[in-house]
């Protein structure tokens, strides 16, 4: 068997990322690249930008449950999503050269296309909240392989007080796990066994996981928000299961590198 050419990373890493199912990569972007996206972000959420729909934003649960005015949507703002295909800047992230080599190098191909991207806001305290245990393929069940690599983009400082994500190691080795599967094993989750992996990350940092790599964030406890946004990778060779009728509404899919194929994605 030939060796796969590397584009970014060494084999180690690539390794590394096959054994746990996530990787960090450290200053990715430049400082400007960062403030380029994180203040587009905030026009986006604050509903400034034209080109994007008003269902491409979500609200903080805590915000909309209040039965209070919003006065400041941009703090209230939960999460962004389906982005990139509507808007020039974002897409130019999920575009970008240095992300796209590390993804080829996870996915042992040039031919890529995005799956969605979904951009995370997580407010300050009292506001930004949890998100639970869970793999993406669990909700991405449509596509096959599951075998999809998501980047999450780190736009401020996340740390583990204003809740970073975090992984355990090796689970996207254990099959799509959702409803009662996952549930049973709930308690057992951050013990010697089976421990949890805190990913902090600064600006311009990124962390690449994999679709079935259990993974969460805990709330906001912190008096700064913390900005993620992830882009979902797939390669183009991937099948959609058009029978499946309740994984999420999204995009057409648009070609990040290389070559289309018939009847897939």
């Amino acid at each position: 068997m030939s060796k796969q050419h590397l584009r970014s990373l060494t084999e180690e890493r690539v390794a590394q990322f096959k054994l746990n199912g996530f990787l960090t990569v450290e200053n990715v972007l430049t400082p400007e690249e960062v403030e380029t996206i994180a203040a587009h972000s905030d026009v986006i959420a604050a509903g400034k930008a034209e080109n994007i729909p008003d269902t491409s934003i979500q609200i903080e649960p805590a915000v909309t449950q209040s039965g209070k005015p919003i006065e400041n949507q941009v703090l209230s703002v939960r999460k962004l999503y389906n982005l990139a295909v509507y808007d020039d800047i974002m897409w130019s992230h999920a575009t970008n050269p240095k992300v796209v080599d590390i993804i080829a190098d996870l996915l042992g191909t040039d031919d890529i296309k995005m799956y969605a991207d979904q951009f995370f806001m997580k407010a300050p305290k009292g506001v930004g909240s949890a998100q639970q245990w869970h793999q993406d393929s669990a909700s991405w069940r449509d596509i096959f392989p599951m075998d999809l690599v998501s980047a999450w983009t780190a736009l401020d400082h996340a740390t583990e007080e204003n809740g970073c994500l975090n992984f355990l190691p090796g689970t996207h080795r254990w099959g799509m796990l959702r409803g009662e599967r996952l549930s049973v094993f709930l308690d057992d989750l951050g013990g010697e066994q089976w421990p949890i992996v805190p990913a902090p990350l600064t600006p311009g940092s990124i962390s690449f996981h994999h679709s079935l790599t259990l993974h969460m964030s805990n709330a906001n406890l912190s008096g700064k928000r913390r900005r993620g946004y992830a882009i979902h990778y797939m390669r183009a060779s991937s099948w959609k299961d058009e029978s499946v009728t309740d994984a999420p509404k999204v995009p057409p899919f648009k070609s990040v590198r290389g070559r289309s194929f018939p009847g897939r994605v």
